[in-house]
């Protein structure tokens, strides 16, 4: 196992970090995306926060929610979305593909094919 330093490894931890976070602005502004206003923010986590106050309530709107999430109510769901929000769909799903890939040869140092301990058979 080799040693490294922390200190040797926290320079790139920042340049990357702030590559990162200007690579998200860019994101951000060209998606015309917006930060969620606090009465956004309180409504999503009302419940939340409601839920941890009350965990019998919980347990009912478990059984609520989950007759809603039938197979033929979310085939209903979606065959209601418009042509724009099945191209968005497809966009964000390529999106998270892409960086999943990228995570994956970075984190492998590979672009094909995984490393192996095994010994390699030469024919």
């Amino acid at each position: 196992m080799t040693s490294f330093s922390i200190a040797a490894i926290v320079p790139p931890t920042i340049y990357y970090s702030k590559v990162g976070l200007e690579l998200g602005k860019i994101v951000f502004e060209s998606r015309k995306m917006s930060p969620p206003s606090l009465a956004t923010f309180q409504s999503y986590f009302q419940p939340l926060l409601n839920a941890l106050k009350n965990p019998r309530a919980l347990a009912s709107s478990t059984t609520s929610t989950a007759s809603s999430l039938s197979p033929s109510a979310m085939l209903n769901q979606l065959r209601g979305l418009s042509t724009q929000q099945l191209a968005s769909a497809g966009v964000v799903t390529a999106e998270v593909i892409g960086f999943f890939t990228v995570g994956e040869m970075l984190g492998r140092f590979k672009i094909v094919g995984y490393r192996s301990s095994d010994p390699h058979g030469h024919h």
